[in-house]
């Protein structure tokens, strides 16, 4: 089974088949006039309020990377160019593989080296998991009492948080020690340890900058309340009744986000298990949650190809 899996085709149709029965398994019994009323009745205008915040969080995190790579920077519409493609491959691939193609598209359309866009694409992400796993920990606190019903009172979301935020802390900061040892050594032989090896040095370059991670890290905090905010507001537009929006849709995006590691998120079996599973401890109803997930992927879907299409045509 093993061996199968390595083959990138029989991994693909494991995921969609895995996808396509999670997503039979919920909508089989859905009430789907009841669905549509849910839809119907709610808000346009936070609708597309939802949009324009999840398009501004997207340039965002594109002028992040931009602002990761070192000087003198490639022109910041290039760079947000193939961030934007690369979105829309994550969208498609598991475990965004997007970015490893960000890595080449940076070299040939940038001039960027694979260990510099690597490491740049590999700090701007861990900032950005590091700061939302922080506010996850904050909002789960608040919902405390909903999580308790999901996972039952033995279990404690909070501590598995604490400590996969805290093994990638001390994982990058091994790396940035490794990296700082191995910059007065001479460049391996093997190209592969090369690239190791310069990879790290440029990681261990940007974390040990007190001024790069302050001005960083208050740029990921603003995308990660932009993307939560996204989220946020599409789900008031759906169901303006639900308790503590801000949280149900954090643990929403929480759940999806993880699920998009091993599913491909464009076929929505991720955050369609998500909402079932948490909004109705929210007071929000089967169809109401059902209505929510179709939200959820227009909200995650729409602006990321309104700008990465565009982009992708023009390469043509």
């Amino acid at each position: 089974m093993l061996k199968l899996l390595r083959n990138p085709a029989a991994r693909l149709s494991v995921q969609v088949g895995v996808s396509v029965g999670i997503l039979w398994m919920l909508l089989r019994n859905a009430q789907w006039e009841v669905v549509w009323g849910v839809l119907t009745s709610g808000s346009p205008l936070l609708l597309v309020a939802a949009m324009a915040v999840k398009l501004l969080s997207l340039i965002i995190h594109e002028w992040r990377l931009w602002l990761a790579l070192p000087q003198p920077r490639p022109a910041l519409l290039k760079v947000i160019s193939v961030g934007v493609v690369a979105g829309v491959l994550n969208l498609i691939l598991p475990a965004r593989g997007g970015d490893v193609a960000a890595i080449a598209m940076l070299d040939r359309d940038c001039s960027v080296p694979p260990p510099t866009s690597t490491a740049a694409i590999g700090v701007t992400s861990f900032l950005e998991a590091a700061l939302f796993a922080a506010f996850l920990m904050a909002v789960l606190g608040l919902g405390a009492a909903q999580w308790t019903e999901i996972t039952g009172s033995e279990q404690n979301p909070v501590l598995w948080i604490a400590g996969a935020l805290g093994l990638g802390v001390a994982g990058l900061t091994t790396i940035a020690a490794v990296g700082r040892r191995l910059r007065e050594r001479p460049v391996p032989s093997s190209s592969i340890l090369a690239l190791i090896r310069q990879t790290f040095v440029q990681i261990a370059g940007m974390v040990g900058s007190s001024r790069y991670l302050f001005v960083h890290s208050i740029a990921a905090v603003l995308q990660v309340v932009m993307v939560v905010a996204s989220f946020s507001i599409a789900l008031v537009a759906v169901t303006s009744t639900v308790d503590a929006p801000i949280t149900a849709a954090s643990m929403v995006l929480a759940a999806s986000s993880l699920a998009a590691f091993v599913l491909p998120p464009t076929m929505a079996a991720g955050p369609a298990a998500a909402c079932s599973l948490v909004l109705p401890h929210f007071g929000v109803d089967a169809a109401g949650a059902l209505a929510y997930a179709t939200v959820y992927w227009a909200v995650a879907h729409l602006p990321a190809l309104g700008l990465g299409l565009p982009a992708i045509f023009a390469r043509r």
